[in-house]
């Protein structure tokens, strides 16, 4: 292994399958919010954010700012974030952020991946490589899917598994999913 160059896809595509992952993820989250029953989505809950929606719009948040300091040149997202004041409306914002995650990760390169941005912090700049800020979006992602996964579990509505979508061999567990979005499974796994 030690001398050996890999391939620049092989480098670039786990940040494509993460991306991919949370697009999945999140749309099965949004679609389990849009069938609460009225106020469920705001009721308070257990958790570091109180309530559903606290939580999906910080992650939601997040990851627009992150966005805003990885796109360079490229352009951003379209406007400022929506209203969100129904799940259904969220749902339309999450796609458009997941969206552009998704579309940056598929035109990376080796180079991309080590350039440094700047990312402001409470105390000071923060100097990161694009690939590790994107391994933070995805990571801080995944943790707070995990927070909302376990907060449906107290609603109306029982929590959807959001965590087997990477697996090239698991396409019967994602056939739903990818009609909803109109992938299919070439796009996933490339």
């Amino acid at each position: 292994m030690r001398g050996m160059t890999l391939p620049q896809d092989f480098i670039c595509r786990p940040y494509r399958q993460l991306a991919r992952n949370a697009r999945l993820a999140n749309a099965r989250l949004d679609r389990a919010c849009m069938a609460l029953s009225p106020g469920e989505w705001e009721a308070p809950r257990t958790s570091f954010f109180p309530s559903l929606k606290e939580t999906m719009v910080h992650l939601l948040n997040a990851d627009r700012y992150y966005i805003d300091m990885l796109r360079g040149e490229r352009p951003g997202l379209q406007g400022p974030p929506g209203s969100r004041a129904t799940a259904a409306e969220f749902a339309t914002e999450r796609a458009e952020v997941d969206e552009w995650l998704i579309g940056f990760s598929e035109s990376l390169t080796v180079e991309e991946l080590a350039r440094k941005i700047s990312i402001p912090w409470p105390e000071r700049t923060l100097s990161e490589t694009v690939a590790d800020t994107l391994l933070h979006v995805f990571l801080h992602g995944q943790h707070h899917r995990g927070q909302i996964h376990s907060m449906l579990s107290g609603t109306s509505v029982p929590p959807p598994q959001i965590d087997e979508f990477i697996l090239a061999d698991n396409g019967e567990a994602r056939v739903e999913d990818l009609r909803a979005l109109g992938w299919t499974e070439a796009r996933l796994t490339r």
